[in-house]
């Protein structure tokens, strides 16, 4: 019973909409000039940022 109300749950959540309340924020990597973007609700602290590509925290936001 659990297992049909999580799917009926899941089934009723719609990635699109929410991500339609965040703003696009992009990122480039300085030390192998990667760049990202990500959705944020809020200001993104770029000294916790991890580059997705190389590992690095050299990341500045565009």
């Amino acid at each position: 019973m659990m297992d049909e109300e999580f799917d009926q749950d899941l089934e009723d959540w719609d990635e699109e909409e929410d991500r339609e309340d965040l703003d696009i924020v992009s990122f480039v990597c300085e030390d192998c000039d990667y760049r990202w973007e990500e959705p944020s609700a809020e200001e993104v602290d770029t000294e916790v940022m991890v580059c997705p590509m190389c590992g690095s925290v050299n990341v500045t936001q565009l």
